[in-house]
């Protein structure tokens, strides 16, 4: 299954980037979430009522005296609110508002939730850049993060409303929404950090061709994405080449576009992880010379000579710690299994994911379905679905296997 789902509460507040509330709505909509908008007096001078009520198919709360639909009076509302919503999400959020939660200030219907709920609560702030460096607001910030139940969304960089470029731009919708679903799913890798690698390696042969496959890194990302949620500490990603630009935050990525450049990062790094997962489509070749320039074509046949990669998936099975969790992919034709249990017992692994090659599956595909296999035995099958949900799947199937016992 994919991450939580669950009744969002977005608090708006008096930024300008409450404009891009309406998109907050739809794109949590799009994931399948409940939205209903807290709308403050600030934020109501940037976006209307009627669109967030339209687009929310829900009242907008705004002064806390004010009473629902079906009657309550208003001074219980907050109570209300702060019990039955699965997650307060308060984006964009001023200097102004932060100071008044990260000091326990209670004045509006927003405050008033934010002191009640010890649901998720997720802040995302937005102001100009010399605003949110200030001492102030970061020692504020500093100390909302400290609270259990508080996850600080942190701004991107970008053009502000003062037309200047700069740190302090509202979080992106992307950001946003991994951030709300992160605090709605359980958090079984909490505490680990992540190593993946993913996209197709490309082995060049001159200055312009090169030895590659189909891979698109879909699946790579998809586990990262996965790791994310179930509150990985840290996903690196050793990342070749991609049909898509990876997203900068909150992974940490390095680019390793070749089989012996992926090998050779993965040997420098891989002691400070918890987790190995090998996602990559890696070349098992590579050419025996390069050229440095274009070769001419000339009509005449040509020979190429090719030399063995390095097996990152068995110099990963020879060399990591006992408690280093391994795990990688056997892409195959045949629907076989034991291949794959030959593969995982002979590179070391402890979980082999049996991946077959379909129209569905497999590379360039963006579904998928897998078979987990473990070296303690286990047996899991994962139906076809998209390769999110696959990816998510197959994390959690394995981080229930390596829980400890209580």
């Amino acid at each position: 299954m994919r991450g939580g789902v669950g009744r969002i509460l977005l608090g708006v507040t008096g930024s300008i980037a409450a404009y891009k509330a309406p998109l907050i709505v739809r794109a949590l909509q799009k994931r399948g979430h409940e939205v209903q908008v807290l709308l403050t007096r600030g934020g109501a001078t940037f976006v209307s009522v009627q669109t967030l009520e339209t687009l929310s198919h829900q009242p907008v709360l705004g002064d806390l005296w004010e009473r629902f639909s079906g009657g309550e009076t208003a001074w219980t509302q907050h109570i209300d609110l702060a019990q039955k919503v699965d997650a307060f999400l308060i984006a964009p959020a001023t200097a102004h508002t932060i100071a008044k939660l990260a000091h326990g200030f209670c004045d509006d219907l927003l405050s008033a939730v934010f002191l009640a709920t010890r649901r998720p609560v997720l802040i995302a702030p937005a102001m100009e850049t010399q605003m949110y460096r200030h001492p102030a607001v970061q020692a504020n910030l500093r100390r909302l993060s400290r609270l259990p139940h508080v996850t600080i969304i942190p701004p991107g960089r970008g053009y502000l409303a003062s037309g200047a470029v700069g740190e302090g731009r509202l979080a992106s919708l992307r950001r946003i929404v991994l951030a709300v679903e992160r605090a709605l799913t359980p958090p079984l890798l909490k505490g680990r950090r992540v190593l993946i690698t993913l996209g197709a390696t490309r082995e060049y042969w001159d200055a312009v061709r090169f030895l590659s496959n189909a891979s698109t890194g879909q699946m790579g990302l998809a586990l990262a994405q996965a790791a994310y949620l179930l509150g990985a500490d840290k996903v690196h990603l050793l990342a070749a080449h991609t049909d898509f630009p990876l997203p900068r935050k909150p992974y940490l990525v390095s680019h390793t576009p070749t089989a012996e450049s992926m090998a050779t990062t993965f040997m420098q790094v891989y002691k400070d992880y918890d987790w190995l997962i090998l996602a990559a489509a890696v070349s098992d070749y590579t050419f025996t010379e390069r050229l440095p320039v274009k070769h001419k074509k000339t009509g005449d046949s040509l020979t190429l000579t090719l030399r063995p990669t390095i097996d990152i998936l068995a110099w990963a099975g020879a060399h990591k710690r006992p408690d280093q969790v391994l795990i990688g992919f056997a892409l195959e034709s045949d629907p076989d299994l034991n291949l794959a249990r030959e593969k995982l017992l002979r590179k070391g692994a402890d979980w082999i994911a049996h991946n077959l090659i379909s129209p569905q599956t497999g590379m360039a595909s963006p579904t998928n379905a897998l078979t987990l296999l473990s070296r303690f035995g286990h047996e899991y099958t994962i139906p076809l679905a998209p390769k999110s949900v696959v990816a998510l799947e197959m994390l959690k199937f394995i981080a229930h296997a390596h829980a400890p016992m209580v």
